[in-house]
């Protein structure tokens, strides 16, 4: 793998020097709007100030632990970045957790109102990060639009030579059969992968979801595939042109434990992990002492049982040309 001398120093930022990735999501807005808005029996429209803060707390218990922290800008950023130890590596999320629905179902992906790759990289970031929804059965018109979307977003991250961390998500269609919607996760997730292969994209880290249901895996309870068809599976995302990190995607922690060995096996090279730490500590929302208790505890704890697989990864470095032409010696 080949890189600039400034992406593998946006790497190491990210991660621990050796292309191992420990990092924590706190980028989620929908999920956490809902949580905090029901908790307080408020509009998650008019929680903003409470989901800030929450998310202060999440930098500030949990940000020490991690290589690297994704935060979004309207929200995390004011409030976690004064929490944020100078050690963890800055990643900022470009998409905006609105978009466009056309008629059918079919999404449209689109970037934060007013947000781009060059105010985020002035904003100190050593990784963009970008989720795009995407279904290959959807109409040609649909497609091309997130294909075009990723891809300049990948040109914008390259000119300002800055690492693009890339994930992709299916979603099923309103009416959707949720039987038969995870019945073809499976195949659908990886071929969303390839999808996005084509070194055209730019992509540097592809964060990824485990390639199906949860309810379906065998270890836990369902009849369709077991953790090791999985980790078969994922071994087609070692093919990618990038390295490639798990996401947890909803898994609780014991869960994502188990599919992080499966992944790492398969050849990831770590985690972006959001609620398989969070989301369990904030049952206790809105008392913030019992929620900072829980995460210094349990939340810490799951990141110390991921790092514990993680640290057993072989060390990698990209290939770098150090060489600087034209500099006079």
């Amino acid at each position: 793998m080949q890189t600039t001398p400034a992406k593998a120093r946006a790497y190491a930022r990210i991660g621990d020097g050796a292309l191992r990735f420990g990092t924590l999501a706190i980028d989620q807005r929908p999920p956490l709007m809902n949580l905090v808005a029901q908790a307080l029996g408020r509009n998650p429209e008019d929680v903003g100030a409470e989901v800030a803060e929450l998310k202060g707390l999440l930098a500030e218990t949990l940000g020490r632990a991690v290589t690297g922290i994704l935060i979004d800008p309207h929200y995390a950023f004011p409030a976690a970045m004064p929490a944020l130890p100078r050690e963890t590596g800055l990643m900022l999320t470009l998409e905006h957790h609105r978009f466009e629905t056309l008629e059918g179902g079919w999404r449209k992906s689109q970037l934060i109102p007013g947000w781009s790759v060059e105010r985020a990289v002035q904003m100190g970031a050593d990784g963009l990060k970008l989720l795009a929804w995407h279904r290959p059965d959807a109409p040609q018109e649909i497609v091309e639009h997130q294909l075009e979307f990723v891809r300049r977003v990948g040109e914008a991250c390259k000119r300002a030579d800055r690492l693009f961390i890339f994930e992709v998500l299916p979603y099923p269609l309103p009416g959707e059969d949720e039987a038969a919607y995870n019945a073809k996760l499976r195949e659908m997730s990886l071929e969303i992968a390839a999808a996005f292969a084509d070194p055209s994209f730019h992509i540097d880290l592809y964060k990824l979801a485990f390639p199906g249901a949860a309810r379906l895996v065998k270890e836990w309870g369902g009849s369709g595939y077991s953790l090791e068809d999985l980790e078969a599976d994922m071994r087609e995302y070692s093919k990618l042109p990038a390295p490639w990190l798990l996401l947890s995607g909803g898994l609780n922690a014991d869960q994502f434990v188990q599919m992080l060995e499966a992944a790492l096996n398969a050849g990831a090279r770590g985690y972006l992990a959001g609620r398989a730490v969070w989301q369990h500590p904030l049952r206790f929302y809105p008392d913030q002492a019992r929620v900072r208790e829980a995460l210094r505890e349990e939340g810490l704890e799951t990141i110390s049982r991921l790092n514990e697989l993680l640290h057993a990864l072989k060390p990698m470095h990209p290939q770098v040309d150090w060489k600087l032409e034209g500099v006079a010696g």
